[in-house]
């Protein structure tokens, strides 16, 4: 199995234009911000996951799962408004 850098994961987020293609700083953006439901679902998509097999709560506050190419945990931080 092989891992994904965060260079290949944005070359293969929607884009605005309908393709395909962001910055790697606009998807530290997204993930380092607060992702949506929508963003979400294409990272796991791109990294050949579910949504459900990439998050999991585990404050109530953070999201951890363990990417499954590499073992490396992924961590997103959510905030509740």
């Amino acid at each position: 199995m092989q891992g994904f850098t965060i260079s290949e994961v944005a070359s293969n987020m929607p884009n605005g234009n309908g393709g395909l293609g962001i910055s790697q700083p606009s998807l530290s953006a997204i993930i380092n911000g607060n992702p949506t439901v929508n963003k979400l679902k294409d990272i796991a998509d791109i990294i050949g996951l579910t949504l459900s097999e990439l998050v999991s709560e585990d404050d109530g506050m953070n999201m951890i799962a363990a990417c499954p190419h590499c073992g490396k945990p992924i961590t997103i931080k959510t905030t509740i408004e």
